[in-house]
């Protein structure tokens, strides 16, 4: 669901008797609980796997990341769909392929390694979107792209406040009646409304299962590391 169709719904379910601002308050509300309810699931981390909002453009250095971006986990780029993910690592700055990117050709990297030809500077923040209050974060690919290529960001991501229908939502749709329904309990108990216990229900049930969903992710296990020494007798 879009946020227009959560608050669309929450406002139906309650009567349409709560100002607009109570409405997206008490979304805020519910998906920011949900959203602290997945980090405890997840040993503290909110992982996003996004593929849609950045996409590498011929001549453009500079890329603007979600709002929602925290921490950078895993930054890949491929030409097209059926090329393997290639891993665009972190600059150095004091590395001459930073430096001196407008020297470093495109072919300088096999096409078909597993690494990229690219590497990124940031995240940072950029003063103008300091002042305007905005706080996102950027990136900036070296050398300049020359053609188009989709990317792959893995982030540890931050909760953002929700206000209205252009604001991000993290929880994922299978968390959306959860969110909907503890949304309008709290519209509800705000008409001192009798009928919020029914939506308390529905919303701790579907809450249930969406964390079980959360945990289910997670049950592969990393490999354990065997010590280089295995006897020391």
């Amino acid at each position: 669901m879009t946020l227009q169709q959560i608050f669309d719904w929450c406002q139906k379910k309650s009567y349409f008797s709560r100002d607009d601002d109570e409405i997206w308050a008490a979304i805020n509300s519910a998906a920011h609980l949900l959203y602290k309810e997945v980090v405890l699931e997840n040993s503290g981390y909110f992982i996003v796997f996004d593929t849609t909002s950045i996409v590498i453009t011929p001549n453009q250095e500079e890329y603007v990341l979600p709002a929602t971006v925290e921490q950078f986990v895993r930054f890949r780029e491929r030409l097209v769909a059926t090329d393997p993910w290639r891993v665009i690592y972190p600059a150095d700055f004091n590395d001459p392929s930073t430096t001196e990117s407008q020297f470093i050709a495109a072919d300088d990297a096999s096409f078909d390694s597993e690494e990229s030809i690219f590497i990124y500077n940031g995240p940072y923040a950029k003063m103008s979107d300091a002042q305007a209050g905005t706080y996102l974060k950027s990136i900036r690919l070296e050398p300049i792209p020359q053609d188009t290529r989709f990317t792959e960001l893995v982030y540890t991501a931050k909760f953002v406040e929700i206000t209205g229908t252009e604001s991000p939502l993290v929880i994922d749709p299978e968390g959306h009646d959860a969110l909907k329904n503890l949304a309008v309990v709290e519209l509800l108990d705000a008409n001192d409304d009798d009928n919020r216990e029914k939506f308390v229900e529905r919303g701790n049930t579907h809450k249930t299962q969406y964390l079980k969903l959360v945990r289910a992710r997670q049950r592969q296990k990393g490999r354990t590391i065997e010590p280089y020494v295995n006897d020391l007798d």
